[in-house]
């Protein structure tokens, strides 16, 4: 209300001559300029226009520019402007009375005014659409230019400034919304505002903790975690304000769902499909989703906008020195003369019906990379030979990088509008405690033995029995509040997103096909260890290698094309990194593995002993020859 008033009294400095005004015929012709001092943000080339609706004598009256004798200005209808105040609902009848452009100018300044149901803009916002609405062909001066622009007028009085109608680049700027400003010499500064914001990527940064950069690594698997940082635009004098992002993955990278966003505005986390929405899948596309604010009127101009996401590295990711993109920009209302209704005939808040028709401002393009590398392995035989290609051989690649992960973390603020209660055990509970409380049971009999009576304010068990008979008759129950660590303090449950570092396991486990070729796809920065798992039938297994890849992304990412610089070694083996035909480096890298065939050994006993076998064996056969010719010859 005190920045409503401040506007509004700025009109009635310049106006309250009013009350020793008498009617005018015409006004001064003094020449003034108005300069336009253009939101630094707002880099596009502006067309203003200076109409004048109230005309008068200009005067200092005090060190204040003061307007007397005021009748409506030529860049006005004054009739149809005065029934159109009357009608809006909003000014509660504050110009009901009025017939006159003094009038008029009179009640800008008053409590009836400013106190008016205005709940989408300030007071003064609201009457410069009005009059923005009944404006004449006359227009008092006009100029063009970028960051200050002065308009020369001839009168004193009281003018509109705005841009020219389909003069403003949208996709790049925002029309002004109107500037009221009495002249003599005056300077406006344009209420317009160009929203933007900054997309970085959850990194490692140089001394161990997380921070945050334009580009990282990861690996297949892993997730890849996102901050969007912006604030609440300047709507002042918006009926409704679209804020709009929009995210786009590359092919490689999965979105973790709806259930990884979170929003926060002014450190406050926002609630799901009621603060905002996420919309997804083919009523998007190409996009990935688009967040879109229900209500960001709502919130305090300037608060600050924190929106965090994740991803997953997928097999469909490029590999090498070229990154996965992640694409994210927005899109917010810029043309406070348009009405809009934020909501889409098919229910889907925050987005707009028409949206090709819509006075909607884009911000530029915002990216982040993440980037995979590959080693390629090509297993021989003995020696590295085209025929000796080594097929059937297992290998299994392990090993654990680090990826940034958020977590939804829930905590408890004392709050008189919490509902939960903090119980001595350390855990929090939506129970009331209760206290101990004697509670009516019925009435006593000549047969009741138990409970408790009421003797004045107090509560006792009678010594006599009989006492019971006839009485109100009363149990003792004992309350919960020795459970609490206090009664009286109620709590409120809120979330804060973190980030924390958890392991990413990597475990790929490939066989060489014909060619005797495997891929390791998809690695980031790490340490790893390759362990042949199954061995071809005739060699030898292979001892684990310790594998170490090392990653430096740019420092900067703008177009998207940036590339990174990969390292990869190996004690023992020869790794190289491929390039393209000028030399380049591709972030792929390759080495080739020999296994060699296992060792023939001797039979047991050698040579020697096969001679022995062989001569012995000849003897026998000698003997048994002899010994049959013997027998024949003694026959004969």
């Amino acid at each position: 209300m005190k920045r409503i008033k401040k506007l509004a009294s700025l009109v009635l400095a310049l106006t309250l001559v009013l009350t020793m005004a008498l009617p005018a015929l015409a006004a001064d012709n003094d020449l003034h300029t108005i300069t336009v001092n253009q939101n630094a943000d707002d880099k596009t080339t502006h067309t203003y226009e200076a109409y004048q609706i109230f005309a008068g004598d200009l005067a200092d009256v005090e060190g204040k520019k003061v307007l007397s004798n005021i009748i409506w200005g030529a860049g006005v209808n004054g009739d149809a402007l005065l029934t159109a105040l009357k009608a809006e609902e909003s000014f509660a009848g504050a110009f009901d009375n009025c017939t006159t452009a003094a009038q008029v100018a009179e009640v800008l300044g008053g409590d009836a005014f400013t106190n008016s149901t205005i709940t989408t803009s300030t007071a003064t916002d609201a009457f410069a659409r009005i009059a923005e609405n009944n404006l004449t062909t006359t227009i008092a001066g006009t100029a063009t230019g970028t960051g200050s622009v002065k308009i020369s007028v001839t009168g004193s009085g009281y003018y509109l400034v705005k841009d020219k109608d389909a003069s403003v680049d949208t996709a790049n700027g925002a029309y002004t919304r109107f500037m009221l400003e009495v002249v003599g010499d005056a300077t406006a500064t344009v209420k317009s505002e160009v929203p933007s914001g900054d997309k970085q990527i959850y990194i490692e940064g140089p001394d161990g903790n997380i921070t945050t950069g334009d580009a990282n690594n990861a690996s297949i698997g892993s997730h890849v975690s996102y901050e969007i940082t912006s604030k609440v635009p300047n709507h002042v004098g918006y009926n409704y304000y679209y804020f709009i992002m929009n995210d786009t993955l590359s092919e490689g990278l999965t979105f973790d769902g709806v259930d990884s966003v979170t929003v926060k505005v002014g450190g406050t986390e926002l609630v799901k499909e009621t603060d905002y929405y996420v919309y997804t899948g083919e009523n998007v596309a190409p996009k990935t989703f688009r967040l879109a604010f229900a209500d960001i009127m709502k919130y305090e101009v300037g608060a600050p906008i924190v929106v965090t996401y994740s991803a997953t590295v997928n097999d469909k990711a490029v590999v090498g020195t070229t990154g996965n993109s992640n694409t994210w920009n927005l899109q917010y209302s810029n043309n406070p003369d348009d009405t809009f209704d934020g909501e889409r005939p098919d229910g889907e808040p925050g987005l707009p019906a028409d949206e090709e028709n819509e006075a909607l401002g884009e911000t530029p393009e915002e990216k982040t990379l993440t980037y995979v590398t590959e080693l390629d392995i090509t297993k021989y035989a003995n020696s590295v030979a085209e025929d000796h290609l080594l097929a059937g051989a297992e290998f299994t690649l392990t090993g654990i990088s680090k990826q940034v992960v958020l977590n939804a973390v829930e905590y408890y603020e004392a709050s008189e509008n919490g509902t939960y209660y903090l119980l001595l055990d350390g855990t929090y509970t939506e129970t009331a405690p209760t206290g101990t409380e004697y509670v009516e049971i019925g009435v006593g009999t000549k047969d009741t033995t138990t409970g408790y009576i009421k003797d004045g304010d107090n509560y006792v068990v009678p010594t006599n029995k009989a006492e019971y008979e006839g009485k109100t008759i009363y149990k003792l129950v004992k309350g919960t509040a020795d459970a609490y660590a206090d009664v009286n303090t109620k709590y409120e449950k809120k979330t804060v997103t973190e980030t924390s570092y958890v392991d990413a396991v990597v475990s790929i486990e490939l066989t060489t096909d014909e060619y005797g070729r495997i891929s390791f796809k998809d690695l980031g920065a790490g340490t790893y260890t390759l362990t042949e798992t199954v061995t071809p039938e005739g060699f030898n297994t292979l001892e684990p290698i310790t594998i170490t890849i090392g990653f430096k992304g740019p420092d900067e990412v703008s177009t998207g094309d940036e590339k990174c610089e990969w390292t990869m070694t190996a004690e023992g083996l020869d790794i190289t990194q491929n390039e393209d035909s000028s030399g380049n480096k591709l972030g792929i890298f390759s080495t080739n593995i020999v296994n060699k065939s296992g060792s023939l050994l001797p039979s047991t006993g050698g040579i020697g002993t096969t001679i022995f076998y062989v001569v012995g064996g000849i003897l026998v056969i000698g003997a048994g020859i002899l010994l049959v010719t013997k027998k024949r010859m003694s026959a004969r």
